[in-house]
């Protein structure tokens, strides 16, 4: 490889990596307050469609909600809390899926299948530009040498 293949491949993985990292880490929650609420944004309401319980104000989320504050203060990690939703309202409930099993294939088929086409892809445009370069037959020195000679006699 060439040194300015590995520069953009450092410079490919730092972006995604970034990336990554600013859509996934929000900070911790700062009070106990904003530790219910980011909580509450990881569940959804078992009656709406398409709503987290803390977006919803029917009165199962406001009553999740207040469970949640409750579990909060008294100092509940955020697996317990978890559990005890997902054994209440069932595995629907929880937006973030499992990372074990074949549910993390959800999470790794799609990265590796994006590496998988950039891959092929500069496969495919090496090959391209390889063809392009094309070496001079006889035929052609013979035409350049003609134009040379003829240049030269005017």
């Amino acid at each position: 490889m060439t040194r300015r293949t590995v520069s953009w491949i450092l410079v490919v993985v730092v972006a995604v990596s970034a990336l990554v990292i600013a859509a996934v880490d929000e900070g911790e929650p700062q009070t106990n307050s904003d530790r219910a609420y980011s909580l509450a944004k990881d569940f959804a309401c078992p009656v709406c469609q398409g709503q987290s319980i803390a977006e919803s104000d029917v009165p199962i989320a406001r009553t999740i909600r207040r469970n949640i504050r409750i579990w909060v203060d008294e100092g509940r990690s955020e697996a317990f809390i978890r559990d005890e939703l997902v054994s209440i309202y069932g595995e629907d409930i929880d937006y973030s899926p499992s990372t074990d099993g074949i549910s993390a294939l959800v999470w790794v088929l799609p990265i590796v299948g994006g590496f998988a086409a950039i891959a092929g892809l500069t496969i495919v445009f090496r090959r391209w530009q390889a063809e392009a370069v094309s070496e001079a037959t006889a035929a052609d020195e013979a035409l350049v040498a003609a134009a040379r000679r003829e240049r030269n006699d005017d």
